[in-house]
């Protein structure tokens, strides 16, 4: 770890070495969406693409509102690694671990109501609600896994073992992509072939996660009076504190996504199709790009946790120059290889069309989208949450109100510019809660 007299070179450097590994994992999560939405539309009809993409989106807007056992894991490993606790690391990851079996629980048992919820708002199709049922009911499954892979990852994150991460994701993502494919060439299992390589990918995962951490787990366990520190109470109301804070920030971030899917639904299954190609694309730059959101949570917290002010700044400036040099990349690749991209994604000459209309809104989302980004990084890694809950509280609210009033008038575009206020909303209203950041490190 550098100190606050390196110069700023080396701190780009330090920054890309944590960033890169998880820009690269990162990249491999979209390309799951990509690959299914790739195989699904080879089927030959736009309703395999638009039931893939509706299932995909009722397991995000699911799975991400217990992103927090990612998010507050993180940020306090960080903090507990930059002030030397590493008692309290080994606590930590496995508080969240048992928070997520309970979680998984529950959603396994409530999955029927789940579905029926996540299908209430979409337009009414029995052929493709049909066939995300089917989706549905295989990946639900996955849902231990998945949960507890959020903790294993959110505290190699905070202990900056990116390395580990990347190790991880790939192993999770091209394995999904590859039995994805294979279960489309070599079975009839077709949507329920996808949902499977998901849940098969899980598992893997988290016991390759479980391995990694074994050590740190078997030494929080091993101390000791694992009754009292698991379940004390001034440790569970600031994990929880963090916690609801940030189920309720994701939660409305993860409406924001639903309610572009079921606006995209209302305009017909070749409209939809398109936007889900074209939000594979925002995605895939989205979580290259969190790399450097990662970073600053890793460095932030490192900072809070040695109560250096300088330390933090330092670490926040190189994130920002190499963050937006990333999304000037992007936003370049979309604009000169996008219909070929488009192209790539799906066969059906229709949905191409119409994603090249609205392909100038995918150049433009890694410009503005970058800052809210780098900004959701810094106040994770500082435990700043309600900052965090607050600010997208507002910014749905203007994304709801955007969206009443552009898509009636402008159709899809109005789902674009809807998407645009909410990205412009974040990084305005974090940046006002910035003084807080500071005041962390004294």
């Amino acid at each position: 770890m550098l100190d606050e007299n390196a110069s700023p070179k080396q701190w780009r450097r330090h920054v890309l070495t944590l960033a890169v590994p998880v820009m690269i994992s990162n990249s491999t999560v979209p390309l799951v969406g990509i690959v299914d939405t790739a195989v699904m539309g080879r089927m030959g009809s736009p309703e395999w693409v638009a039931a893939t993409a509706v299932g995909a989106v009722i397991f995000s807007s699911i799975y991400w509102v217990f992103g927090f056992l990612r998010m507050a894991t993180g940020g306090l490993v960080a903090q507990a690694y930059g002030a030397n606790s590493h008692v309290s690391i080994g606590r930590i990851c496995v508080r969240a671990l048992l928070l997520g079996c309970v979680f998984s629980l529950a959603l396994l048992l409530l999955q029927v109501p789940l579905l029926s919820i996540g299908l209430a708002a979409m337009q009414d199709n029995a052929q493709w609600q049909e066939l995300t049922a089917r989706y549905f009911h295989v990946r639900i499954f996955s849902a231990p896994a998945t949960l507890l892979n959020y903790a294993i990852l959110g505290t190699l994150i905070g202990l900056q073992k990116m390395r580990w991460v990347l190790g991880l994701q790939l192993l999770l993502n091209l394995l999904n992509v590859a039995l994805n494919i294979a279960f489309f060439r070599f079975t009839d299992m077709n949507i329920s072939g996808v949902a499977l390589a998901t849940v098969i990918s899980e598992y893997i995962t988290l016991f390759a996660g479980l391995y990694l951490l074994r050590h740190l787990i078997k030494a929080a366990i091993i101390e000791g009076n694992i009754g009292q520190w698991l379940f004390s109470r001034d440790d569970l109301l600031r994990y929880f504190r963090i916690s609801r804070d940030l189920f309720i920030r994701t939660l409305c971030l993860t409406f924001a996504f639903y309610w572009m899917t079921v606006l995209s639904s209302r305009q017909g299954v070749v409209i939809l199709a398109a936007n889900t190609v074209l939000l594979h694309m925002v995605h895939f730059a989205s979580y290259c790009m969190d790399g450097f959101s990662d970073a600053c949570e890793a460095l932030t917290g490192f900072a809070v946790g040695r109560r250096n002010k300088a330390l933090l700044q330092r670490a926040i400036r190189a994130a920002v120059v190499l963050g937006a040099i990333a999304a000037i990349v992007f936003a370049a690749v979309f604009s000169l290889s996008g219909p070929s991209i488009i192209a790539l994604l799906t066969t059906d000459q229709a949905t191409r069309e119409a994603a090249a209309i609205w392909l100038p809104w995918v150049v433009a989302a890694p410009l503005v989208g970058i800052w809210s980004f780098l900004l959701d990084g810094v106040f994770i890694g500082a435990t700043q949450t309600a900052s965090m809950r607050n600010s997208m509280l507002i910014s749905l609210g203007l994304f709801l109100v955007a969206a009443a009033v552009a898509v009636p008038a402008l159709g899809n575009s109005g789902v674009w510019v809807a998407y645009f206020v909410l990205l412009v909303a974040r990084s305005v209203t974090l940046g006002f809660a910035w003084p807080k950041i500071e005041s962390a490190t004294r």
